[in-house]
């Protein structure tokens, strides 16, 4: 199950509150002010898998504004195919 459902809808509307040449610190935030049951869904599944591994292995998961800003990017990259 995806962590953040309709992703590509939400993004839009993030980007559409955005000037042109915004920071990606300008997304996060503006992305936490719209959907902050999202954000606290992102922020509770790092925080899981974080407190559920084992010793010495990796989180997979990027830290909460890594995963957000890797949803920018796949975003964009679809939008120029």
């Amino acid at each position: 199950m995806a962590i953040v459902s309709r992703k590509e809808e939400k993004i839009k509307t993030v980007l559409d509150e955005l000037p042109e040449n915004f920071t990606d610190k300008q997304f996060v935030e503006t992305f936490i002010k719209q959907y902050s049951r999202d954000w606290g869904k992102i922020k509770a599944q790092y925080l899981k898998q974080a407190q559920d591994k084992e010793e010495g292995t990796v989180i997979t998961m990027p830290k909460p504004d890594l995963y957000l800003l890797s949803l920018l990017k796949t975003y964009k990259d679809r939008q120029q195919s």
